[in-house]
């Protein structure tokens, strides 16, 4: 049994069953080509610009979108937690270079393989070609979408909106438990820090979230609070 496999072996089922779907027609040569990374916290493992030559697959950790465009400040614009694949919009795209710097925010553990065999593969895959081209696609429509509200909605707003899309996107089983730092808060919201810390102690105490530490836990109940909060504003919107 390959590290890769152990590693496989080791993901809870949702991600597990995502993987096997992902892969199920691929060919020996390609999943013995897989090979683990296990990257430290704070690592900037791909940077926009260099050459997009390896594809790495998240499987443990939490990565972060990272633009450094305007006036060399660092927003961190979206959170990947697994099972999410790096490299392939790229292949999408049709260029050689990474569009999007991601760094680890957590001890993390990839797949990783070179874009040759990668490319190779999944352009002769139609099923893993569609789960990944429908991912892309989803995760770009996402992003003009929530830009959009948070330019038109305001204050404490952009924090209900942030915890109702955390919900949305990791939720299972009626429970969601997410560590967001409050930088990272900060940085999805352009709310400041003293901010954040002020209507998340809020939200708490009225009992629309639990929280330890930095882990945010919201059971459906408390989602469905926090989607009345948000919910007229949105309406407004035309959502």
């Amino acid at each position: 049994m390959s590290e890769a496999d152990t590693w496989i072996k080791k993901l809870d089922t949702k991600d597990r069953a995502y993987l096997k779907r992902y892969f199920a027609n691929a060919p020996c040569w390609l999943m013995d080509s897989l090979r683990t990374a296990q990257i430290p916290k704070g690592t900037a493992f791909i940077r926009e610009g260099e050459r997009a030559d390896t594809i790495y697959v998240l499987i443990r950790g939490r990565v972060v979108a990272v633009d450094y465009r305007v006036q060399e400040i660092a927003y961190g614009f979206i959170s990947f937690h697994p099972v999410e694949v790096f490299g392939a919009m790229e292949i999408l795209m049709d260029t050689d270079r990474y569009k999007t710097t991601l760094e680890t925010t957590k001890d993390s553990v990839f797949l990783k393989i070179s874009r040759e065999i990668f490319e190779k593969w999944i352009k002769q895959d139609m099923a893993a070609f569609q789960m990944q081209t429908w991912k892309t696609c989803r995760y770009l429509l996402d992003e003009v979408r929530k830009e959009r509200l948070y330019v038109l909605i305001q204050g404490v707003e952009r924090v209900y909106l942030t915890l109702y899309e955390i919900y949305q996107t990791y939720g299972s089983a009626g429970v969601c438990s997410v560590y967001v730092s409050r930088k990272e808060f900060a940085e999805m919201t352009g709310l400041s820090e003293r901010t954040i810390t002020r209507t998340l102690r809020d939200l708490e105490e009225k009992g629309y979230i639990t929280r330890d530490g930095w882990n945010i836990l919201m059971t459906d109940s408390q989602y469905e609070s926090i989607k009345t909060l948000i919910e007229d504003k949105i309406s407004e919107l035309g959502e």
